[in-house]
C-alpha cells in the first residue's frame, strides 16, 4: 500500500522487493534524498503515522544496509518534524526499539542517535518511560541496551529531568539478572543514580535493591551495590555516545590481578552471587548475612569427614540381617584422642570412652546420638559368644589410660 504524499509507488515496490537486495538498498537511498526535500508540514498526520510503520518493515529486513538506512530515515524525520515530533514521538520509539539488541557498533551508534534526538526535544524522561518496558525482554542484548540508554540519558541531562526514584524501582530487577553483561552495566546505573541522589536522600535507591535482594534467590546484592557506591567512580560517555564502564572485568581466561581490583562487586557480576571470593578486600559486607550453604543432591557430599563416616556405616547396614551387622564396626573419629564407638547391633551394645579432657564437640555429640542412638534401647551387653573375637577382647579388658 503506497503512502500518499511520502512514496511514490515505484519506489514502493522497490523498497519491498525480497528477491534483489540491492534494489531495496539503493531504495533506502532515494527515500533519503526524497524526505530531505519534502515540507512534512503539507504531509496530513495520517500519513506520517502510516510512513513510521513502513519504516518498522525496513527495520525488520535482514540485509545490514536496509536496516542501517532505516535507522537513519527515523533520524532524519525527527529533524523534518521539529516541534511537531511530540505528537508521533511514541509510535517512534516503538519503532526504533526494535532494533535494539544488535551487537555491531554502527546500528547500536545509529539507534543511539534517534533516542539522542528524541530525549532533546520531548524530554529525556517521556522517552525512557516508554523504553523500560524493553527491560522484561527475553533477550538479554536488549535489556543491557536499555540499561546503557538509561545510564546515557543519566549522565547527559540535568537530575531534575529523571524521576530517579521511579528509574531505581523499574531497573533494580536487572542487578540480579542471569546475564552478566546485564549485571554489569545494572551496578554501572546505580553508580551515576546514587551520584544524582543527595546525601540523606538515598533511601529510594536501598529500597528498590533491598526489594530485590529480599524477593528473590539474591543474598550478597546489597553488598555489591554498596561496594560499587565505595568506589566513588562513574562511568562515561565516549564521543559516539557510548556508556564506558568504570568498573573493569577481567577477559575470559584472565586470571584476576590487583590491577582489576576485587571485591563484592566484581564477585557479584562475575558470580551472580553463587560464590564468594575470599579475595574481596571492601569492607562492607560485616553486617551482611553469610551466603547460604548449598545443599546437594547427593548423599553425604557435603558431610563433615566424621559425618561422612557415620553415614557410610549407616548405608552399609541398612538391609542386612543381625548376624551380618554385628560384624560392621563402627568408628567415629573427631580428631581427638581417645575417642571411640564400639557398636554390636545384633546385642545392641554401645560403649563410649574419652581419654581426653577437653569436651566433645556439640557438633560430635549431634552425630553421635543421631547416628548410633538407637544403641541406647537396650541396658544389657550382649553376649560375648555373639561377638567377634577382636570385640570380645575389647568387652573384657576395657583400655585404660
Amino acid at each position: 500500500m503506497m503512502i500518499n504524499g511520502l512514496i511514490p509507488p515505484e519506489l514502493h515496490a522497490q523498497l519491498l522487493d525480497l528477491q534483489n537486495y540491492q534494489r531495496r538498498t539503493s531504495g533506502v537511498e532515494q527515500l533519503k534524498h526524497i524526505l530531505l526535500e519534502l515540507d512534512l508540514q503539507q504531509v496530513s498526520s495520517g500519513s506520517v503515522l502510516e510512513f513510521i510503520q513502513f519504516l518498522r518493515r525496513l527495520l525488520d529486513d535482514s540485509n545490514f544496509k536496509v536496516l542501517c538506512g532505516a535507522l537513519q530515515l527515523i533520524s532524519l524525520l525527527i529533524q523534518k518534524l521539529e516541534g511537531d515530533v511530540e505528537r508521533y514521538y511514541e509510535e517512534i520509539v516503538s519503532v526504533t526499539a526494535r532494533a535494539l539488541g544488535d551487537s555491531r557498533s554502527v546500528t547500536r551508534h545509529e539507534y543511539m542517535n534517534v533516542f539522542r534526538q528524541l530525549m532533546r526535544m520531548v524530554g529525556p524522561q517521556k522517552v525512557l518511560d516508554l523504553l523500560v518496558a524493553q527491560l522484561k525482554h527475553r533477550n538479554s542484548r536488549v535489556r543491557e541496551d536499555v540499561i546503557n540508554i538509561i545510564t546515557a540519558a543519566v549522565l547527559t541531562h540535568p537530575r531534575k529531568d529523571f524521576d530517579i526514584p521511579g528509574l531505581c524501582a523499574e531497573a533494580a530487577p536487572a542487578l540480579a539478572d542471569s546475564k552478566k553483561k546485564v549485571r554489569h552495566a545494572a551496578l554501572e546505573l546505580f553508580a551515576v543514580f546514587d551520584c544524582c541522589l543527595d546525601t540523606g536522600k538515598k533511601q529510594p535507591l536501598m529500597k528498590a535493591v533491598d526489594r530485590v535482594e529480599l524477593a528473590g534467590d539474591a543474598e550478597g546484592l546489597m553488598a555489591a551495590v554498596q561496594a560499587r557506591r565505595a568506589r566513588h567512580v562513574l562511568p562515561r560517555l565516549s564521543p559516539d555516545g557510548t556508556v564506558e564502564y568504570a568498573l573493569a572485568l577481567p577477559r575470559p581466561g584472565q586470571r584476576r590481578t590487583p590491577q582489576l581490583g576485587s571485591g563484592a562487586d566484581l564477585d557479584w557480576v562475575l558470580n551472580g552471587g553463587r560464590g564468594h571470593s575470599s579475595r574481596s578486600d571492601v569492607d562492607l559486607t560485616d553486617n551482611t548475612p553469610q551466603q547460604r550453604r548449598m545443599v546437594s543432591a547427593g548423599k553425604g557430599k557435603n558431610k563433615l569427614p566424621w559425618e561422612r563416616s557415620a553415614l557410610s556405616e549407616e548405608l552399609q547396614t541398612n538391609g542386612k540381617t543381625p548376624d551380618q551387622v554385628h560384624q560392621n564396626l563402627c568408628c567415629l573419629h573427631a580428631g581427638l584422642a581417645g575417642l571411640w564407638v564400639d557398636c554390636a547391633a545384633a546385642g545392641v551394645w554401645t560403649r563410649i570412652q574419652t581419654f581426653s579432657k577437653r569436651p566433645v564437640p556439640l557438633s560430635l555429640r549431634k552425630v553421635c546420638s543421631r547416628r548410633v542412638g538407637f544403641c541406647r534401647a537396650a541396658l544389657s551387653e550382649p553376649s560375648p559368644s555373639r561377638l567377634t573375637p577382636h570385640l570380645r577382647a575389647r568387652s573384657c579388658c576395657p583400655r585404660t589410660r
